[in-house]
């Protein structure tokens, strides 16, 4: 019988990753993940409650992760380690299905945000408000993390 519901369930942070567990990782890959962690870090600096989801769409065999999700602030968060559009199949086109893809299982009124290895140009920061996603990228050697919307540091 077909599955009629997503099922989804919140796992602990850092079991789980959106990336096959029996490839080693690529140096994107690990890019990403060291931005993650960065990110990660830097939220629970705050205070911040950081989980993680694993969700079975409805007559799916596939399982979708979401790495990072900020119980806090209600917030999807996905990384990615460049600034390139299409970047062999991991760049901000990429990043960009993902937070939609897995923002369809997460309670409503949930905030899209993309962590940037860097500040984005200002055509790349358009695409992502026309999709409602917000940008962060690190600043300060790497520690603390900003975005152009509020121009001051995210509490």
């Amino acid at each position: 019988m077909t599955q009629m519901k997503p099922v989804s369930r919140q796992v602990p942070f850092g079991d789980h990753f959106d990336y096959p567990a029996d490839l080693p990782p690529t140096p994107y890959e690990q890019d990403r993940r060291d931005l993650l962690a960065r990110y990660t870090h830097f939220a629970r600096e705050r205070g911040h409650e950081i989980t993680s989801y694993l969700i079975q769409p409805a007559g799916s065999q596939e399982q979708l992760v979401v790495e990072l999700f900020d119980a806090t602030t209600s917030q999807l968060v996905v990384t990615c380690a460049t600034l390139q559009r299409d970047n062999g199949g991991s760049g901000v086109w990429y990043a960009i299905g993902t937070l939609t893809d897995r923002a369809r299982f997460l309670p409503p009124h949930v905030h899209n945000v993309l962590v940037l290895p860097a500040e984005p140009n200002s055509d790349l920061d358009d695409l992502l408000a026309l999709r409602s996603i917000t940008p962060m990228w690190p600043v300060d050697g790497n520690i603390t993390f900003t975005h152009r919307h509020q121009q001051t540091r995210i509490n």
